[in-house]
Formats: structure tokens, C-alpha cells, sequence
């Protein structure tokens, strides 16, 4: 695999995409969107393959809906980068500070850097 330069501070990274990548969205360190896996956190904007990525990786991060998600529940990353429930199954990259009713909702997530499973 190519390296990746992953630079920024405390609350944000910036690394090259190497697919699409749409806003408040997961994604992970090799600069996709991700399905249960661990993620470097929340993207900031969105870009192109090849271009630059802000990642929101700072404690508590905007994230968009993939389906309903619980308020204190555990969060999981699906085929498309969004976040939903983890029910008991897959890689908890966050907790859910608000709730969402379905999908296409913004919701702020308590990033859990690492994830964890059930």
C-alpha cells in the first residue's frame, strides 16, 4: 500500500482521498469511506480522489445518519460512511449524543478513537 501523509493538530487531520469522499461522513486512515471498521474520524468538507481531506477527529463530531440511532447507543460505520446503531455487532466507533429517526439526519457523535467491538 502507498504511505498516506496524515498531518494537523488536536482536533483535525488532513489526508489524501483516494475515493470520493462526501461530508460528515466516516472515514478512515487510508483516506475512504469505511464500513465497520475503525475510522480517523469525521470528514470536514467534501473532495476527490486524489485530494486533500480535512478529518474532524476532535471529542464530539458532527456525523451524518445512516438509519435510526439511539441517543447514548453505540455507534457502527455502514457501506456508505454513515453512522448507525451498533446492535451488538461490528466495530463502535462513537456514541450517539443525539438521536436520529432515519437516515440523512446530522447528529453529534463522542468519537471513540480505536472503536471497540460489543
Amino acid at each position: 500500500m502507498k504511505a498516506r501523509q496524515v498531518r494537523g493538530d488536536n482536533d483535525t487531520v488532513t489526508i489524501v482521498a483516494t475515493e470520493a469522499i462526501t461530508a460528515k461522513r466516516c472515514v478512515s486512515v487510508d483516506g475512504t469511506h469505511t464500513v465497520d471498521e475503525e475510522i480517523v474520524g469525521v470528514a470536514l468538507h467534501d473532495t476527490e480522489d486524489g485530494d486533500n481531506i480535512s478529518v474532524g477527529c476532535g471529542v464530539i463530531e458532527v456525523v451524518e445518519s445512516g438509519g435510526a440511532c439511539t441517543a447514548g447507543g453505540g455507534l457502527k460505520v455502514d457501506a456508505d460512511g454513515c453512522v448507525v446503531d451498533q446492535a451488538a455487532s461490528g466495530i463502535i466507533v462513537g456514541y450517539a449524543v443525539d438521536e436520529a429517526t432515519g437516515s440523512g439526519e446530522f447528529i453529534r457523535m463522542l468519537l471513540v478513537h480505536g472503536g471497540n467491538t460489543a
